[in-house]
């Protein structure tokens, strides 16, 4: 595994520890909440998109494709920091009996704008690759 493989997969561990870190923290944290967020099915959605992310950027062999792997993944530990340390330290308000599919939401809407933002990244890498002609 390369340096730049094992950066993209630190990023997909930390974004994924946050992901789940936080309904588990605030399920413990605010009992009134445990019911909705210490499902299992919650922590699966929040899994869901740093799964589909390691399936799509470690895999691929060019040096190219692994920067920018690995620069998608900074990104997307980046909005999961933005989006989950505001609700375990209480800047956003969060509870409600409708929190779990907050939850969701924002997995599902995470895996859908990585997926869009792979594909027109990977498509123009894909686009710039010089064309061998016999």
């Amino acid at each position: 595994m390369t340096a730049t493989k094992r950066r993209t997969l630190y990023f997909l561990l930390g974004g994924l520890l946050l992901s789940i870190g936080t309904p588990a923290y605030l399920g413990v944290a605010r009992p009134g909440m445990a019911v909705y967020l210490l499902n299992p099915i919650v922590f699966a959605a929040q899994c869901l998109p740093y799964l589909f992310a390691a399936g799509l950027w470690l895999p691929w062999r060019s040096a190219r494709a692994s920067t920018i792997g690995q620069v998608l993944a900074g990104l997307l530990f980046l909005v999961a920091a933005f989006l989950y340390i505001p609700m375990i330290t209480g800047l956003w308000a969060t509870g409600g009996d409708m929190v779990a599919l907050g939850f969701f939401l924002i997995a599902i809407g995470t895996t859908l704008s990585l997926l869009l933002v792979t594909l027109v990244v990977f498509g123009t890498l894909w686009l710039r690759q010089p064309v061998w002609r016999t």
